[in-house]
């Protein structure tokens, strides 16, 4: 219902901005596009070679573990589907901002990431709202992006994407200038639980439809330093992820109160090399921790080994000129579990394999990629990617792997 009604203002406002856009200037706070709005639709077509001929629906598959197009769709998968992202700002005054932010495609379903209102006085501002958390560098709403689809599993697939997952909240944020940097310090609090916004969706574990999530509480702190000289970007986050289900009696087993909280940590640095080659790498990592409670009995388990769970990512770009980008990227995730995750009655690991509970996967993917942008708005990407997952488990004597290849072609157009 939540999401209803933004999608209908979000239609009353696009109409309404089109009527009074204003060039669109960076916000120098969080990113936001101010005055203006930016619609982009089109369609991707993908072409998808796997080894593991397992059912693209299933989420503990090792399809799903490649990462790719098919992996994990919130919607039913088609090979050919349509996506949309708008990005609208609002002035009304001196001070305060209308920020809106909407998409819909077949990895993440409809989602409105942010509607809000940001008051900002001096170098501090404060935003109230639908909010980004701003933990991620994902190129979500770029105008510019050089893929169809990030090799970042952050940014992509639904288990993970709790981490940079908007919500209802409040945010304050600040900037400063020290010698050559301009620095940025965002920290917020979130409850995605707050007008049914994410009534459902939990990180990592797989909720029961017996079972209701009774508290889900974010909070976060982002800071970024950008060198004024050379263009140098270096980010920095911090979020943890708590949230409480309550699991009824049901046949035999007892009723059950779970209590689950997640560490993320971000750590990513862009560099111009060049005036027409640019370098971004990033490190994403989380761990968890999850008490449950039967009756007067409590327990604690610890989700994952003592290895973080983590995604490294690197990226090349090459602007050749205003109408061309080539880009390769390069990701590598590791997750580990821990084995008495598998105990747990009413509640199993959404990232588990499908042969007995292998615990320890690690996937790596390879893409490249080139934009051209044509006259009018038109834009394409043609993307090749090429993925790889090795599974096992050292107690079982579990050695499994399967590998992918897409071809991905982007169709848009930018209002």
């Amino acid at each position: 219902m939540f999401l209803r009604i933004l999608t209908s203002a979000l239609v009353l406002w696009s109409c309404s901005a089109s009527a009074q856009t204003v060039v669109a200037t960076e916000h120098q706070w969080t990113d936001d596009v101010v005055g203006s709005h930016i619609l982009q639709v089109g369609v991707d077509a993908w072409d998808i070679r796997t080894s593991a001929a397992e059912d693209t629906k299933a989420n503990m598959n090792s399809v799903s573990r490649l990462q790719l197009a098919n992996s994990y769709p919130q919607w039913d998968y088609h090979s050919t589907a349509p996506w949309v992202r708008f990005e609208g700002g609002l002035r009304i005054g001196s001070d305060v901002l209308l920020n809106m932010k909407y998409r819909a495609d077949q990895s993440t379903g409809s989602r409105v990431d942010e509607a809000s209102v940001d008051w900002a006085f001096h170098t501090f501002g404060v935003k109230v709202g639908v909010l980004d958390p701003k933990i991620s560098w994902c190129r979500t709403y770029d105008v510019d992006s050089p893929w169809a689809r990030e090799t970042n599993p952050y940014c992509t697939i639904k288990p993970l994407v709790f981490a940079r997952g908007s919500a209802p909240g409040v945010q304050t944020y600040g900037n400063f200038i020290a010698g050559d940097y301009s620095l940025q310090a965002i920290a917020g609090t979130y409850r995605p639980l707050m007008f049914g916004y994410e009534s459902t969706s939990t990180p990592t574990i797989i909720v029961p439809s017996s079972a209701t999530v009774t508290e889900r509480v974010k909070s976060g702190l982002a800071l970024s330093a950008t060198n004024l000289r050379s263009g140098t970007e270096f980010r920095f986050s911090l979020m943890r992820d708590a949230y409480s289900v309550h699991t009824p009696i049901r046949d035999s087993s007892p009723a059950r109160k779970t209590d689950f909280s997640a560490d993320v940590l971000f750590v990513g640095a862009a560099w111009q090399i060049t005036p027409k080659v640019a370098l971004r790498g990033s490190y994403f990592a989380y761990s968890g921790d999850l008490y449950y409670t039967e009756y007067d009995r409590i327990e604690y388990v610890s989700l994952y080994d003592e290895k973080l769970d983590a995604s490294k990512t690197i990226e090349l770009n090459y602007q050749a000129n205003s109408r061309n980008v080539y880009s390769i990227g390069y990701s590598r995730y590791n997750l580990n579990i821990y084995q008495n995750l598998y105990s747990l009655n009413g509640n199993s690991a959404e990232l588990t394999s499908s042969k007995n509970g292998v615990p320890t996967f690690t996937t790596t993917n390879v893409a490249v990629s080139w934009r051209h942008d044509w006259s009018g708005g038109m834009f394409t990407v043609l993307q090749l990617s090429d993925a790889r997952v090795n599974q096992s488990d050292s107690k079982k004597g579990v050695q499994l792997s399967s590998t992918g290849q897409a071809v991905g072609l982007r169709l848009g157009y930018r209002f």
